[in-house]
């Protein structure tokens, strides 16, 4: 054979065989890669990983349990937050400021004397007026506080201005006096807790219209004037309101026995109207009896409820 094809054959062997290997190599290549691109998380490689025996550690105290980290709320959050409270929660009622008190009438009027701890107040709508109340306040502290309120009837001919009046006219006079020191009555004894002295009515016993020191007071005996027993069931309780007698000033002329007592009777002249005279029920005579207190130094005042004027009750 000739050298020289021999030598030729044999490379012709080899590139094929070259070829063959780099074929194979290529698939191999392309198998690797196409494993790696379906299991990217895959190990890199598999070899087992030599352990280490494990070694003994001092025991450590258990540590708390670690807490996620605290977010920190932002305005906007919180703004939120008690949007929604405030809607969820019923807002508590805003207490109302009280009105302030109303001042009483003796605590509005000008004229109260000095030591004075008990006043009856009687008023009419104006002058002329026959109708009205009573009232009988007590002093505690700075304050006048009412004890009894009742309806009332006047002299025939209504208020007047007590600086005007006449004797005999049927008007009721209005201002302010202090109050005798006693009641007095048709009874031989004042009801039980009467806390003023008590005179009982006899048959000698007038209310004097003398022009002497004894004008307008209590006589025991003769004397010019009204007879007290005559006034049944009028005076079975009644106190005489002060006017125009002492302590206070005495004018003559200007009348007497301007008293505090009963209603008129049934079939009276003058209906239930006084000669000047204020008349309440039985029932409110009595009750008055026992809270008249001659230690309050009980003054009487009667002014109509007309502002303004001299004769208004707050005038006095």
């Amino acid at each position: 054979m000739d050298p020289h094809s021999r030598y030729e054959r044999e490379q012709r062997a080899n590139k094929i065989v070259l070829g063959a290997i780099v074929g194979l190599l290529a698939l191999v290549l392309v198998a690797v890669a196409s494993l790696a691109f379906e299991r990217p998380g895959a190990q890199k490689s598999t070899r087992p990983q030599p352990t280490s025996a494990p070694t003994r550690t001092p025991q450590q105290p258990a540590s708390a349990p670690a807490t996620a980290p605290v977010s920190t709320p932002t305005t906007t959050d919180t703004l939120k937050q008690l949007s929604a409270e405030a809607a969820t929660k019923k807002a508590a009622p805003v207490p109302k400021p009280k009105p302030p008190r109303k001042r009483t009438t003796p605590e509005r009027m000008a004229k109260i004397p000095s030591g004075a701890k008990q006043i009856v107040v009687i008023t009419g709508k104006k002058l002329g007026s026959n109708t009205g109340r009573l009232a009988l306040y007590n002093k505690k502290g700075s304050r006048w506080v009412e004890a009894m309120n009742v309806e009332a009837n006047f002299g025939k001919n209504g208020l007047v201005d007590g600086t005007k009046r006449r004797t005999g006219n049927l008007e009721t006079p209005t201002g302010i006096w202090r109050m005798g020191s006693f009641v007095f009555g048709l009874h031989s004894k004042a009801p039980s807790g009467t806390k003023m002295r008590y005179k009982a009515i006899t048959s000698r016993s007038h209310w004097s219209s003398a022009h002497d020191s004894t004008h307008n007071t209590w006589v025991e005996g003769d004397a010019p004037g009204e007879r007290l027993a005559d006034a049944d069931p009028q005076y079975e309780f009644a106190f005489n309101t002060g006017y125009n007698s002492p302590p206070n000033r005495v004018v003559y002329g200007r009348g007497t026995a301007i008293f505090v007592h009963c209603f008129e009777p049934p079939g009276n002249s003058l209906g239930k109207f006084t000669h000047g005279c204020i008349a309440i029920d039985r029932k409110n005579m009595i009750r008055l009896f026992r809270m008249l207190d001659e230690d309050k130094n009980p003054v009487c005042a009667i002014g109509t409820l007309k502002r303004g004027s001299s004769t208004s009750i707050w005038a006095y």
